[in-house]
Order: C-alpha cells, then sequence, then structure tokens
C-alpha cells in the first residue's frame, strides 16, 4: 500500500540503471611474419649455384651440421629455392644463371635464410649476424653472440661465457663485461654499449689463440649485418677471390 502511494505521487525512489559500458575490443593478435612459398628454380639455376657453393667449398668454406645428410646437389638447391637467396641487390628478376659467379657465391655466403631462419650452424666456418640496433642488447644478447664466436672458431676449449652490465660507460651510460672460461685463456673484455656491436672486438679474439694457430677471425660488414668468417690467410685470399674481392678485403 505504502509502495503504490509512493508511486502515485512520484516519491518512490527510482532503481539506478548501470550506465553503459561498451566490451573491450578483443586482443590484437601478435604480429608474426607470414612464411614466403620457396623460390620457383630450373634445374639450370640449380646447376649455376651448385658450381658456386663448390668452389667456395674448394676454396676453404665448410658447410655446417645444418646440411647434414644431405648432397652437394640438394644443398644447392636448398639455398636456391629459399625465399631470402640473392634478393636486395638490384637483380632479383634476373634468372640466376644470368647472375655472375661472384654475385651467387656472396649470395651463399651472406645468408639472409640464416637471418631469416635462425639458423645458427649454416656453416662450420663462417657466420652471419645482426651488427645493429644494439643500443638496447642486454647480458644475453652479448652473451649468445661471443658464445657463438667461440664456437665457431673451434681453437678453445671452452666452458662457457657470461657477460655483466658495467655502470658509467659510453654515451648510453653503460657497457658490458664479457668473460669468458677457456683454454688457452680469454682475459675478459669490457668495452661500452652502442648502437651498433663493434667487430674490432674480434682482434682482441684473434690475440688470444692457441699458439701454433694460424686461422683468424674475418670480417666483413654492410651496415645491416656482419659476415664473419674464421680462415687462415690461403682460404681467405681463395674465398675472396670468389665473391670478387681483392686479396686483402678478408
Amino acid at each position: 500500500m505504502i509502495g503504490w502511494l509512493r508511486r502515485l505521487f512520484g516519491q518512490e525512489r527510482p532503481r539506478p540503471v548501470p550506465a553503459w559500458e561498451p566490451e573491450p575490443p578483443p586482443p590484437e593478435p601478435a604480429w608474426e611474419p607470414k612464411p614466403q612459398p620457396p623460390q620457383r628454380r630450373s634445374e639450370a639455376e640449380i646447376d649455376a649455384v651448385e658450381v658456386a657453393l663448390n668452389g667456395l667449398i674448394v676454396a676453404g668454406l665448410r658447410l655446417g651440421p645444418h646440411y647434414d645428410g644431405m648432397d652437394r646437389r640438394a644443398v644447392a638447391r636448398t639455398m636456391a629455392e629459399h625465399p631470402e637467396f640473392a634478393v636486395g641487390d638490384g637483380n632479383e628478376t634476373l634468372p640466376l644463371t644470368e647472375r655472375s659467379s661472384d654475385a651467387l657465391s656472396i649470395a651463399i655466403l651472406w645468408s639472409y635464410r640464416a637471418l631469416a631462419d635462425a639458423i645458427e650452424d649454416e656453416f662450420a666456418n663462417a657466420a652471419i649476424f645482426d651488427d645493429h640496433c644494439y643500443d638496447g642488447a642486454d647480458e644475453e644478447t652479448y652473451r649468445a653472440l661471443f658464445a657463438r664466436l667461440i664456437d665457431l672458431a673451434g681453437a678453445w676449449t671452452s666452458r662457457g661465457v657470461t657477460v655483466s652490465r658495467v655502470p658509467g660507460l659510453g654515451a648510453y651510460g653503460h657497457g658490458f663485461r664479457v668473460a669468458f672460461e677457456t683454454q688457452p685463456p680469454i682475459p675478459p673484455l669490457t668495452f661500452p654499449a652502442d648502437k651498433n656491436f663493434d667487430w674490432s672486438l674480434l682482434e682482441r679474439l684473434d690475440a688470444c689463440r692457441p699458439a701454433g694457430e694460424t686461422r683468424r677471425f674475418r670480417i666483413a660488414a654492410d651496415g645491416g649485418a656482419g659476415l664473419v668468417l674464421f680462415l687462415d690467410d690461403t682460404e681467405a685470399r681463395a674465398i675472396a677471390a670468389r665473391l670478387g674481392w681483392g686479396p686483402d678485403d678478408l
């Protein structure tokens, strides 16, 4: 009765209506690159890559475990058909049969295949690395890089690499100290953080090679990636010739 009278005279308190809120949009899926289909190559193009590959191997390049169990022809086909093979040099529309042997040798060694697929064992004595945007690199980035360099050389007995941050160095206000557990020993490296990796640090590794080791690190960098090889002088000159470079370019 009282409720009816309140409604009659407009005195009943209105029930609160919850404010409408739109539902939040679904989260955006994380961006992932779309896998690219393999490039279609003729048998003649595979022939050309195989010839260039054989020339590099004769010169001193060694294939890594990534190609274990594959004959040379299959390796050449795998390289040639990869979406990242021989791209970005201004001749992408040309069939491989119209590329020079030098250009094919560079495409084999300058392996953006390995960067795209995170392959670390394509070659036994050569590897390609990103060498820029290191301003955000942390201890693990440098630990993995130096551990891979030591493994690539195969000249030291290694039990590991550790990296610690060092405050107060360089333009970024910090740097890194890299310690090696190797025989023969390698003294720790300390360097400031920078946008690009300092490839001159490899000279300090070379200085600690075992007695009688004639191979050393060689580096070729294009501002986006660094190709590192561990070769003796004869191998370096022979591979440089296959790339169309001068005898002292590696």
